[in-house]
């Protein structure tokens, strides 16, 4: 029963989308008839701020992985002060 209702379903999904790109209302595909409407009631310069915003943040994004990258093949950094080295070997000293 549940592969029939898959196959059901699954052709409705294709014909509902073959109508969408190849079916004529007034002339047009319903895809046409929305990316009209969508034109005239999205601001275009909204969207190409949004746009810009996430090409920035994209180029960010990019330049921090290539940083990071680039830092890890020269080795890792030494982040542990000589005070810090000098307590860590006091305290193996003491286990020993």
């Amino acid at each position: 029963m549940g592969v029939l209702k898959f196959l059901v379903w699954t052709t409705c999904a294709v014909g509902l989308g073959v109508f969408l790109a190849r079916g004529k209302v007034d002339g047009r595909s319903p895809l046409d008839h929305l990316e009209r409407t969508w034109k005239r009631t999205v601001n275009p310069s909204t969207m190409d701020k949004v746009k810009g915003s996430v090409e920035d943040a994209l180029e960010d994004a990019r330049g921090a992985v290539s940083q990071k990258s680039a830092n890890a093949a020269a080795g890792p950094r030494e982040r542990i002060t000589a005070e810090d080295r000098a307590a860590i070997n006091d305290i193996i000293a003491k286990k020993k």
